[in-house]
């Protein structure tokens, strides 16, 4: 079951960002209340719903606020230091940071499965 909601939720995770994130521009996540929450909504949504096939609704609900919640704060953290330090996208060291916000992410659904499976939600 672990590693069948791991994975699901690693599937989203790459629609919602790779996907989903290019059928739209104009996307500011500097703003701490802006736009960037349609893109943290999608994710919260998508963990949703897979979460609905493993768990009670509730939990199913609470585990994606979790997901909406680390999303947007990880993204705005992100975006803040990007531009903070004057890095391009595109480059070398964009990249290297991209890694630790996508690890931050992998990490977020690590901690969902955690929590489902020892039954803390």
């Amino acid at each position: 079951m672990e590693i069948t909601l791991l994975t699901l939720l690693l599937i989203k995770h790459a629609f919602a960002d790779l996907f989903l994130q290019t059928l739209r521009s104009g996307t500011d996540k500097t703003k701490y209340l802006g736009n960037g929450h349609r893109h943290y909504l999608e994710h919260g949504v998508g963990t949703l719903v897979i979460c609905l096939f493993f768990v009670n609704p509730t939990s199913a609900l609470l585990v994606s606020l979790l997901d909406y919640l680390i999303h947007w704060h990880v993204d705005f953290v992100k975006t803040h230091f990007v531009r903070r330090m004057k890095i391009a996208h595109g480059t070398a060291s964009f990249f290297r940071i991209q890694t630790f916000d996508q690890i931050a992410h992998y990490l977020t659904y690590a901690l969902i499965v955690l929590l489902i499976q020892q039954s803390y939600v």
